[in-house]
C-alpha cells in the first residue's frame, strides 16, 4: 500500500479509496477536519512575534551550546597549563633537593675528614700529655731523691 501511495496522484486516490472502504467516510472526514483545524491554528498563530520568539530561542540554544564549548575548551587549556606549571615546579624542587643533598653529603665528608684529623690530634695530645706526666713524675722523683736531700 505504501509503494502504491508513493507513486503519485493515482496511487493516492487508490489508497484513499481503500481507506474509505475500510475505515469509513465519517472517520476519514473527522480525521481530515481535525488535521485541517490544527493546520489552520498553526498557520494563524505563526505571526511575526512568534517567528521572533522562535528565532530568539534558537539563538539562545545556539549561543549556549557555543559558550559551553568555549568554557570546556578554556577549562581544558587552563587544566593543561596548571598541570605543566606543577610539573615544572616539581622538577625544579627535585633538582633543588638533589643539589642540597649533594652539597650536604660533600660537607659531611669534609666534616668527617676534619673530625678524623681532630681525633688523631687528640690521640697524639693524650700521648704527649701522658709522656709529659711521666717525665714530670720522673723529675719529681729525681728532685726528691737527689736535690732535696743534699
Amino acid at each position: 500500500m505504501a509503494s502504491v501511495g508513493s507513486q503519485g496522484t493515482v496511487g493516492g486516490l487508490i489508497v484513499a479509496g481503500i481507506m474509505l472502504k475500510t475505515i469509513g467516510w465519517r472517520v476519514l472526514l473527522g480525521v481530515g477536519a481535525l488535521y485541517g483545524c490544527i493546520y489552520l491554528y498553526e498557520r494563524l498563530s505563526w505571526t511575526n512575534s512568534a517567528k521572533e520568539r522562535a528565532f530568539k530561542s534558537q539563538y539562545v540554544r545556539h549561543a549556549t551550546k557555543k559558550l559551553k564549548m568555549i568554557v570546556d575548551l578554556t577549562s581544558a587549556n587552563c587544566s593543561h597549563q596548571v598541570q605543566q606549571e606543577l610539573s615544572s615546579t616539581f622538577a625544579r624542587l627535585c633538582r633543588l633537593v638533589d643539589n642540597a643533598t649533594t652539597d650536604m653529603n660533600e660537607e659531611l665528608k669534609s666534616l668527617e675528614s676534619q673530625l678524623a684529623v681532630l681525633e688523631s690530634n687528640q690521640k697524639q695530645l693524650k700521648l704527649l700529655r701522658n709522656k709529659a706526666n711521666y717525665i714530670q713524675n720522673e723529675l719529681d722523683i729525681f728532685e726528691n731523691n737527689y736535690i732535696r736531700q743534699n
